[in-house]
């Protein structure tokens, strides 16, 4: 347990967010962009009924934004509150990472210096405390740092303006706030330009074929690293499988056999320029098929002066977006990508995009990419009429991707203690992401629509969720989106083809908002039962805390007979809704 020093940001810990470190020649964010910025955050926060209400507002649009936590997750990371050591969040919640992030925040006027300086020392004299007089949360939170011998990243985040520069704290103003949020939206390869020598190269109409002295690659790959694999399938699929591991041992016991093992990379350019001396200029390179092989001997070059041996490299001018991604797809071929490759899923979640768009609902992909957008074009999104029943009042229409997978995780597959516990590993890149997004997925927006308006209006009508009041229920939204499919698909519709029903079907009954409020309600009473039976008292003491048993314990065998049995319980009810149901088809 240490705390880290902060040389490129809290971001560098994150897995898959290299991109999302601050370029050290960024661009300054448009005039419009950080109004729409900053006033997100303003209307977010001051929508409160008090200063501490407008601090955790605050923080959870941050936690949201730009560290890309999903809302659930935010809320369960906040651990603001009486007793709170000094302590406002921390991610990630299921402590998957080798680095915690601890959070101080100050919105308005609450920020100051002295603020920044004992958020330092609060963090120091936390871990000397006594675990056992500390909050259920904040006891977790020491137990775990203690136990995976965690490194702790300080974190203090406020909407002012600031000058404080410290190796443990990372000091995140208003203004790096903005500037996060444009560098991601920038095309990290756009108008950059890069060189790369080779030994030997054959000129084939828009592709040079080429022989690539293994420190050349080295050097190209640690000037451009920052934007280079920006459409690589499998940039952060890391050194997992056995062709790296041989990739490794090749480059350490015998690199001059490198060239005839390896397949060499392919670089796509927007445009190339011949120099003198086989020099050639790359214009907005991208390597696309090659980032491991890359990152192999990158990682070899620092452990190592002697970067002998060669490899092939393909450099192709495609300027056409449809063109690279083909090129992207079919290059890669060294290992099978899980699921559908990264191309293919973004693929679907365009469509996604598109499909929700004409539904009248932005789906956010990237995070902020909604606050990039001018104000008029924010009003465009005025929703689907009888959708718009299941949202809060003050919903800007808006579905981060990211929340509605989770549903999806949570509802249509069953799986409501993963999705909660950790749902990055059903997002690109993640250990089970093809489990969801392969082949037989459709690429049907009610997909993810509809478990995402079951969240949505758990937490705006059934008091779900952190906002609900209720000492449980605060930890049980996704739990609910699970046991109202249950209900749904194996009570009331009767399906044959199990939870895998197609989508279109449930839309009748999604438009029937008053017969399903009527659905909801009833997983409601069976919800509550269900939490006020002692087998599940006992099971939640078991768990230790309420957070342990919805991410670990709640969707066991056994659980599931208490769940099922409160099901059977409300016959009278579902019998009603079923034929109720019927008569929508």
């Amino acid at each position: 347990m240490e705390l880290s020093q902060n040389k490129n940001g809290l971001l560098e810990y994150i897995p898959g967010s290299h991109m999302l470190l601050i370029q050290k020649k960024s661009s300054p964010p448009l005039e419009g962009f950080t109004e729409n910025v900053l006033g997100s955050i303003q209307e977010y926060a001051e929508n409160s009924k008090s200063e501490v209400e407008k601090g955790n507002n605050f923080l959870q649009w941050v936690l949201t934004r730009v560290f890309e936590a999903t809302e659930d997750d935010a809320a369960d990371a906040i651990v603001d509150g009486a007793n709170d050591l000094g302590i406002d969040a921390y991610l990630p919640v299921d402590f998957s990472d080798n680095t915690i992030r601890l959070f101080q925040s100050k919105y308005g006027t609450s920020h100051s210096l002295e603020a920044i300086a004992k958020f330092k020392e609060d963090v120091k004299r936390l871990f000397a405390k006594d675990v056992t007089k500390m909050r259920p949360e904040l006891a977790q939170l020491v137990t775990k740092i203690k136990e995976k011998n965690l490194k702790i990243k300080c974190c203090y985040v406020t909407d002012q303006k600031v000058k404080y520069e410290d190796e443990f704290i990372e000091v995140i103003d208003g203004e790096k706030i903005v500037q996060k949020l444009w560098d991601r939206i920038k095309k990290p390869a756009a108008g950059k330009k890069s060189s790369i020598k080779l030994e030997r190269m054959l000129r084939h109409e828009n592709t040079i074929l080429g022989i690539l002295k293994l420190r050349e690659l080295t050097e190209f790959v640690s000037k451009s690293r920052e934007y280079v694999f920006e459409s690589n399938i499998r940039q952060w699929m890391q050194f997992k499988t056995t062709v790296n591991k041989g990739l490794r041992e090749t480059l350490q016991n015998d690199p001059g056999k490198f060239f005839y093992y390896n397949n060499g990379i392919t670089i796509v350019v927007s445009d190339f320029i011949e120099l003198e001396n086989n020099l050639i200029e790359l214009h907005a390179p991208q390597i696309v098929n090659g980032a491991q092989t890359s990152n192999s001997i990158l990682d070899h070059a620092k452990r190592t002066k002697n970067m002998e041996g060669s490899m092939t490299v393909t450099i192709i001018k495609a300027d056409d977006e449809q063109e690279q991604n083909n090129i992207t797809k079919y290059r890669n071929s060294q290992n099978s990508v899980r699921g559908k490759d990264l191309v293919s899923l973004m693929d679907f979640h365009k469509s996604i995009k598109s499909q929700l768009k004409n539904s009248g609902y932005f789906y956010e992909i990237q995070a902020g990419s909604f606050d990039t957008k001018s104000k008029s074009k924010q009003c465009e999104y005025e929703g689907d009429v009888t959708y718009n029943n299941y949202l809060p009042d003050n919903h800007k229409k808006v579905i981060v991707a990211k929340d509605a997978i989770q549903c999806l995780v949570a509802g249509i597959e069953q799986r409501p203690t993963e999705a909660y516990s950790s749902p990055s590993q059903f997002l690109p890149r993640g250990s089970k992401y093809d489990y969801i997004f392969n082949d037989n997925l459709k690429d049907d927006y009610r997909i993810l629509l509809y478990p995402y308006l079951v969240k949505e209006f758990a937490k705006k009508s059934l008091k779900y969720g952190k906002q609900g009041g209720h000492k449980t229920k605060r930890y049980a939204t996704l739990f609910f989106v699970a046991v109202y499919f249950r209900v749904l698909y194996k009570k009331i519709l009767e399906s044959d083809e199990g939870f895998k029903i197609d989508i279109r079907k449930l839309e009748p009954i999604f438009r029937s908002f008053k017969l399903n409020s009527r659905i909801l309600k009833l997983t409601n009473v069976i919800v509550t039962k269900f939490l006020e039976d002692t087998v599940v008292d006992d099971e939640i003491e078991l768990a230790n805390t309420k957070h342990n048993f919805f991410s670990q314990h709640v969707w066991n065998d056994s659980m599931l007979r208490v769940i099922d049995k409160k099901i059977r319980q409300e016959e009278e009810e579902i019998l009603a809704l079923k034929k109720l149901t019927s008569n929508l088809f």
